[in-house]
């Protein structure tokens, strides 16, 4: 089964095949990310500006703090992917995971499309808004050089929509990474629950003995893929749940008059972003608890009075691994699944009833 074309350019990007040429695009993007950090830094922290655009530049802050630690991440496990990669090489996933992963990559291409248009955008509609003003870029105007024409804005515009496409190539990497070996371990499992179909209806001992040997492999995959993935999604959940409680509470000050109101949409958009990723962590995380029930019920559905010892150790052994669940924990802190996307759905609501009833915080009224 093929590999889907946007995983093995994400896989050239860690370093791990052959060629090395998108691992450059690597260091660029950390090199053009690591510039708006510090320009976003400096800017809230040595320039007086009006506390929406502080406001702004804080979430394109933590934008940008998320994808150098992405990239450093996925440097850092470059030898962890190599080993993913050449245990995938020749598996390949479930029709439905292409045809998601396909989805996920369509969706990060059309959301980095809609930030990028929605300032210019604006820019149109609005008489009283100026090219130049704040919020007529998809970044933060961080570059020493005044706004004095269309062709200045212009190449301004496009320098600054670069950190927009970096920041979606992050998310929908590690979006679709993620999806992609979740695809391998689970049409690895259907391989093996049908090796053991046969070995128990053939009575083949070294069928058994053979799946056992190919579920332990597996077991060393899911280990090397945890080691991977749990640096990354606890980064990732921990950002999103922050990030989305910030816009969350931007949104109600906007809402108020508090603050521009034109920093709604954006924090709209990118607070469903934040859900979407959350949602798709622990949706699959939750697929891995599931995947060692069809081996369980295929031997806890036959007898094995007759086999000999030998085999019926093979059996015991399956049986004594399959009963532990393929559980994705993140930084001995929580499981991945959907009962964390509950609970974490129930803290959001608790938290947007208490600032939507909470009078004790009155910011100044701003621009």
């Amino acid at each position: 089964m093929p590999r889907i074309d946007a995983i093995n350019v994400f896989l050239q990007m860690t370093g791990c095949t052959d060629s090395k040429r998108m691992l450059y695009l690597t260091y660029f993007e950390f090199l053009i990310t690591l510039y708006y950090f510090i320009a976003s830094y400096v800017s809230i922290i040595y320039y007086e500006q009006s506390v929406s655009i502080q406001l702004f530049t804080l979430l394109c802050m933590l934008i940008e703090s998320y994808i150098l630690l992405n990239i450093t991440f996925r440097i850092y496990h470059k030898n962890q992917f190599r080993e993913m990669d050449q245990y995938s090489k020749q598996l390949g996933i479930p029709d439905d995971y292409q045809s998601k992963i396909n989805i996920i990559t369509m969706y990060h291409l059309i959301a980095s499309n809609m930030f990028v248009i929605f300032p210019v955008t604006y820019t149109i509609l609005y008489d009283s808004v100026r090219v130049g003003d704040p919020f007529t870029f998809p970044f933060l105007d961080v570059l020493p050089i005044k706004t004095r024409n269309l062709v200045i804005y212009a190449c301004k515009y496009f320098v600054y929509a670069i950190s927009v496409y970096i920041a979606h190539i992050e998310l929908c990497f590690i979006n679709t990474t993620f999806i992609y070996y979740v695809g391998v371990l689970k049409y690895r499992l259907e391989t093996i629950v049908q090796t053991i179909r046969e070995a128990v209806v053939d009575n083949d001992e070294q069928k058994m003995k053979y799946a056992v040997i190919q579920h332990q492999r597996l077991l060393i995959y899911f280990n090397t893929m945890k080691i991977v993935f749990t640096k990354p999604i606890l980064q990732s959940m921990s950002f999103n749940a922050i990030y989305f409680g910030l816009t969350t509470t931007l949104v109600i000050q906007a809402i108020r008059g508090y603050i521009n109101q034109t920093i709604v949409s954006i924090c709209i958009a990118s607070g469903i972003a934040a859900i979407i990723n959350i949602t798709i962590y622990t949706f699959y995380g939750s697929v891995l608890l599931d995947l060692h029930d069809e081996i369980l019920r295929v031997l806890f559905d036959n007898s094995f009075f007759y086999v000999n010892k030998s085999f019926k150790r093979s059996i015991l052994i399956m049986m004594a691994r399959a009963t532990i669940p393929l559980t994705f924990t993140v930084g001995y802190i929580f499981t991945i699944n959907l009962n964390l996307l509950l609970k974490i759905v129930k803290m959001s609501y608790t938290v947007l009833n208490v600032l939507l009833s909470s009078e004790a915080i009155k910011p100044h009224k701003m621009s």
